[in-house]
């Protein structure tokens, strides 16, 4: 299976409907549909959020309903797919950086409540912190 890069996405999010190539409109019409798959790695997904936020000023419940749609994609192989739902869930329930719910959400998937960190504001994810 092909890969897909922050760029596709990027591309397609931020430029006008109108000046994007019929191309790209087909594969992600394609991509929806499941009749396009593309493998996504959990870097990519984060790049997108990480430019969204930084150089288009994307306001955070914005990015979260687009990730998710990015989620819903039928042609989209994500292997961690339920640990990204799970970190967008966690952001839009807390304020806390998107990295920290990420961790929380890995840390649920694997029975773990206990983290090695100094960070005192993950405990409002319900982590336990271990400090030195």
């Amino acid at each position: 299976m092909r890969y897909i890069d922050t760029n596709i996405f990027l591309r397609f999010l931020t430029e006008e409907k109108e000046n994007l190539s019929q191309d790209l409109l087909e594969f992600f019409q394609n991509l929806q549909d499941g009749s396009t798959k593309a493998s996504c790695l959990d870097i990519v997904f984060f790049q997108v959020i990480f430019v969204l936020k930084s150089f288009y000023k994307v306001n955070k419940d914005e990015i979260i309903k687009i990730m998710k749609n990015m989620l819903s994609l039928d042609g989209l192989y994500i292997k961690n797919r339920r640990i990204l739902e799970k970190t967008l869930e966690l952001w839009e329930k807390h304020s806390d950086d998107i990295i920290d719910c990420y961790i929380v959400a890995n840390m649920e998937q694997d029975g773990e409540n206990e983290l090695y960190t100094f960070d005192k504001k993950i405990k409002n994810l319900g982590v336990k912190t271990i400090a030195f």
